[in-house]
Order: C-alpha cells, then structure tokens, then sequence
C-alpha cells in the first residue's frame, strides 16, 4: 500500500493532453498516412504537441499558492507504446482535470481521454479550453465526460478561481465569468464576459525545466516557442485564428492582443546557459510592432540563443533584418501560400509579388539572415492541380536560382480540417468552398475515417477532397524528386520519402477499392495497415529534412510521468503501437550545417497546434 501511494502523483489540476484518436495504438480500420498531418511538423499525425499557453496557466496557478501539472498523455503513447493509459489515470489524484480542444484535431482523442477519466475519478471536475472549445462550447458541454467549458483567449484568472474554489471543496461556479457547466445535469452559462484588453496573458513563461533535457537527438538542437500576442492583425481567410475568427469566435473588436514586453525578455531568460544550444520557433511575431521586436531581439542577443525562426507576414525592411542577422542565427519563414497573385490575395496574402520577394532575398541574406523558408498552401481558392503543380514548378526556379538551402521551398496541404470559425468556414459558397462537417459530433467522427481524404472537412470548387489528396502526393513527390535532382537532399533521404509515398498511395487505393465494393476492409489488409502505422507512428519527421527522429527531447515531450512509474505501467499495457527495429535514414547534416538543422516546426502546423 505504501509502495502504490508513494507512485502517485498530486496536484491540484493536471493538463492532459490527448492524442487525436485515443485508441490509435488499437486501430486496423483507419490509416495514419504520410501526409495526413501535412508531414510538415516535427510531431506524427497524434499531434502531440500541447498548447504552449498551458505554460501561463501553469504560472499563474503556481503564483496563487497551486499546484499544476502538465502530463503529455499522447506523447508517453507513442514514446511507450505498452502503456496502460488507464491505470495511469488512476496514478494522477487531483480535484480538477484539464483537456485542451485549441485546435479540431484534438476533437477525437480529448473527448475519449476525459471519458476514461471519468470512470477512473468520477468524482473529479474535467474542463475544455480553447479555440475549438470555445467556438464549440455549448455543443462540448453536452457529452457527459465534460463538466466546464472555460470560453476565451485568456483564461488564467477564470481557472484560477475555478482551481481554487474546488481545492476547498465548492462546486459553486456561477460567478466565475466565462464557464459553461452543469450543475445538477443542467447546463449553466455564467456569461463570457473576461475579454482581457491589456496584461493579457500576463503570467511568465519558464522553461527551467527544459534546460537539462537531452536533445532529441545528434541532428537536432533544442527548441523552445515564445507567443507575444494572441489573436491577429491580419485576416487569412482559412485560419481559426485571424481578425474575422476571433471577431467571431471571442466576440472581441480589437483581435490583437499582446503580453506585456517584459513578461517575455524574462521568459527568454529562463533557459540560462542552455539558451546556447537552444534555437527558438517566434511564433506570431508577424504582428508585433518594430519596437517590440527589436527588443525581443535584444533579450535574444542578450541571453545568446542559437537560432531563431521568425514567422514574417511582409518582406522584413532592412533595419530589421540586420537587427536579425546581429543578433542570432536567424531564419525567415514567409508564406505567400502561392506563387499565383491571384492565389496568394484570395488566401489572405498577396502582400508581395514573387518578383518583389526574389529581389528581396538576397538583401536578407547579405543583411546577415542564415536563409528564407517560403511555404505554399495546398487547398486555397481559385487553387486546381495545374495551379499547384505550377507552384512546384516556381519552386524549381527558386532553388536553381538560389541553390536551395538560401530560399527553400515547402509545399503542404491543409489538413485534416478548415478551422472552424474562420471566414471560409462561415462563408463557403462566397469563397469557392463545400464544407462538409459543421458540428463538433461529425468532426470527432471524421477523425477515424479510414481514408483521410474523407477526415477533410472541405472541398474547394476547383479540387475536391480525393483530389486535394491525390495532388498532395504528386506535388510533394515531384518537388522532393527536384530536391533530389540539385543535390538539396541527399539521394537516400529523396528514395525514402518517394518509397512512403509510393507504399501509403497504393495503401490507400487498396483500401478504397475495398470499401467501395464490399464496404469492409479484409482482413490481410488490416495487418498491412497495421504494420504500416506501427512503422509511421515509430519516429517523427518533417520535410525540412525528413529524417526519421526519435521520440523524446522536444520540449512537449512529457517529463512529468517519472521513468519508475512509467516502468510499472508498462506491465500490462496494450500491445506495441510502434514497430522496433524501425532503420534511420542516415542524418544529412548536423545541426550547425544550414537553415534546416536548427528549424524544426513549420509556420501552419505551428500556428495550428501551439498558440
């Protein structure tokens, strides 16, 4: 008995973070393809990579006298596949459990983790936050393993007295602003009225506990996120999180909403030392002011940070890009989403020409920027498989002309979903767009689809899901083949990704055909597909260099679960989800040998799956 106490861990709220599909180390029915996650991060299609805003609630808790506890649910699944979930659960005593729906991709795995939850601590309270919480609240609400949803972008002072309330025992929450509960079976609305103008957000980050953590790996280095602001200056129309989303979702009228400055010269300070072997994904930094970021920039030169990757809306001026190039390694991300003007506006850019950006290039380079990343966007209007496969035809001419690693060229495809709440979402006819689930009960079942195609959740006048699909691969495959081709990747990195998507479109087809025709998958296919996602879900990679990297060392992995208990809970657990054995495909340059080394999250899976 005083073994089984002493493996448990307290708090006064743990956040727990789910995988997209809680039983997906079980599944044979439905397909983790490459590709499916746009491959464009380096996190697997489980999305394990946890809202970086958990970090301010955690602080502010712990600056009122609680004790908050983040545990990686999904993260400890794919690290340890025999893991019995449940009956670490049941090693987790708290009055107060948190789940995050940020994003919709969360919208299968938190609902199914709070359940198990429930049954193992029926007396504990189990709150949603979010984006997706948010604009989904009074649906979320209704499924029984939900008990509070917590509306807003700011939610620090909310959950503080939610926390602190049920600590001492009440479970009376009708003055806490912005809750949907229930009391008693009924649903109760305490009004969403905390919309926080200033001192938002205002609880430091601190990443003391990331600075002993070993790198994930002889490849990579260390990397840490920093958010300034929530919201947007800038209205995209495919993005959850721009002005016309946050206007709709939050109910707010000024959608940009930034941390007090010093709250985050004092967060870059945290990793001390390590900071040297640190780089740094700036989120969002493409609506601060010039002020703020030069002084973000100063705190990076001040503290000594290897790297940072700036996240840039416009062509950075000169005064700026030689603030970057004097204060780190600095790296530059745009995202015109297409080479097409016509394109790039109707996505919500389109504040450059291509012909402005080429000449702008080597201005940053000779300004001192380590290079440029520049990401085009799969499933945007007036966007055909023509346009698409153009765009990797403009890719060729950037990397012919500028060598590849200066100005390098991303494509991938949004997925799995068009963020609820944004301008194409919520005017589909007027922006060339068919969506086909609405609420949160068909975007949870769309989750386990067999076929991702079918988890889209829209369709364009111009590709429709299976074509969306289908071009994916064909522009992914050709402009990692002219990768190849200018010596950018290595010849076994280029065979790799090629074979995976050989093996994943043949997967698919096979899959395809069979529902078509017997509306069931056989039984031989099931083990190919279950082979295929043990071997996925065995290692992240991105396409920045698509090298296959063990889990472990990101700074979302979870360091919370100590390794002892993790042992014990691995007795009984469900069968390995992750094939041993798994060959590497040889690093192709260490962490200090260019531009990719020291990135390794891209500008849409970051925006989705950390803010």
């Amino acid at each position: 008995m005083d073994q089984q106490i002493a493996s448990r861990l307290e708090a006064d709220l743990f956040l727990l973070h789910a995988p997209s599909v809680y039983d997906f180390r079980e599944r044979d029915d439905m397909l983790f393809a490459y590709l499916s996650d746009s491959d464009s991060v380096n996190v697997t299609s489980i999305y394990e990579m946890y809202p970086i805003g958990w970090f301010s609630i955690k602080q502010r808790l712990a600056d009122h006298g609680l004790d908050v506890k983040i545990v990686n649910v999904a993260s400890l699944m794919l690290m340890h596949p025999g893991l019995d979930v449940r009956r670490l659960l049941g090693r987790l005593e708290a009055p107060v459990f948190g789940f995050d729906l940020h994003w919709m991709t969360q919208c299968h795995g938190a609902i199914e983790l709070a359940a198990v939850l429930k049954e193992v601590h029926p007396e504990a309270l189990t709150i949603f936050g979010g984006i997706s919480a948010t604009y989904y609240a009074s649906q979320l609400i209704r499924y029984p393993s939900v008990d509070v949803v917590v509306q807003g972008y700011d939610t620090l002072e909310p959950v503080t007295d939610l926390v602190t309330r049920v600590r001492k025992g009440s479970r009376d929450l009708g003055s806490i602003p912005n809750l949907l509960y229930k009391e008693r079976g009924e649903v109760q609305a305490a009004g969403f009225t905390h919309k926080p103008a200033t001192r938002y957000n205002d609880a430091q980050g601190d990443w003391s506990y990331y600075r002993d953590t070993p790198s994930p790996g002889p490849a990579t280095s260390k990397l840490i996120m920093t958010l300034p602001n929530t919201g947007c200056a800038h209205d995209c129309g495919w993005c959850g999180g721009s002005k016309f989303a946050y206007r709709n979702i939050m109910g707010v009228h000024k959608t940009l909403i930034q941390k007090d400055n010093d709250l985050i010269v004092e967060e870059l300070r945290t990793m001390r030392e390590a900071a040297k072997r640190t780089s740094i994904y700036a989120l969002q930094c493409y609506s601060e002011s010039k002020v703020r970021l030069h002084r973000y920039l100063d705190a990076v030169k001040e503290v000594g940070y290897a790297s940072v990757s700036f996240e840039q809306f416009n062509l950075t001026p000169l005064d700026t890009l030689k603030k970057m190039g004097e204060s780190t390694a600095a790296y530059i991300m745009l995202s015109p989403e297409s080479h097409d003007p016509k394109i790039s506006k109707a996505a919500g850019r389109g504040t450059y020409t291509m012909e402005q950006m080429e000449a702008w290039i080597p201005r940053a380079l000779d300004a001192g920027v380590k290079g440029v990343m520049i990401w085009f966007f799969i499933g945007m209007p007036y966007q055909d498989r023509q346009s698409v496969m153009d765009t990797i035809a403009y890719s060729e001419r950037l990397i012919r002309k500028f060598g590849g690693w200066s100005a390098l060229p991303l494509i991938c495809p949004m997925v799995p979903f068009l963020d609820p709440g944004c301008r194409f979402f919520e005017q589909p006819e007027e922006h060339g767009y068919n969506i086909y689930h609405r609420t949160l009960e068909e975007h949870r079942r769309a989750m386990v689809e067999p076929l991702w195609h079918r988890r889209l959740n829209y369709e364009t006048r111009w590709l429709d899901r299976r074509e969306l699909q289908d071009v994916s691969y064909e522009a992914i495959a050709r402009l990692v083949e002219i990768k190849g081709e200018y010596g950018v990747l290595p010849p076994e990195f280029c065979r790799a990704v090629l074979e995976t998507i050989d093996e994943t479109r043949k997967l698919l087809a096979e899959m395809e055909s069979a529902l078509l025709l017997d509306g069931a998958l056989p039984a031989s296919l099931r083990d190919e597909m279950r082979a295929y996602n043990r071997k996925i879900l065995a290692y992240s990679s991105d396409q920045i260099i698509p090298v296959r990297r063990p889990f472990g060392g990101r700074w979302f992995d979870d360091v919370t679960v100590p390794p002892e208990m993790i042992e014990d809970l691995l007795a009984a657990g469900p069968a390995a989800a992750a094939a041993p054995g798994v060959p590497p495909v040889p690093a192709a340059r260490s962490a200090d040998d260019g531009p990719a080394g020291r990135r390794r999250v891209s500008l849409a899976a970051a925006r989705r799956n950390a803010r």
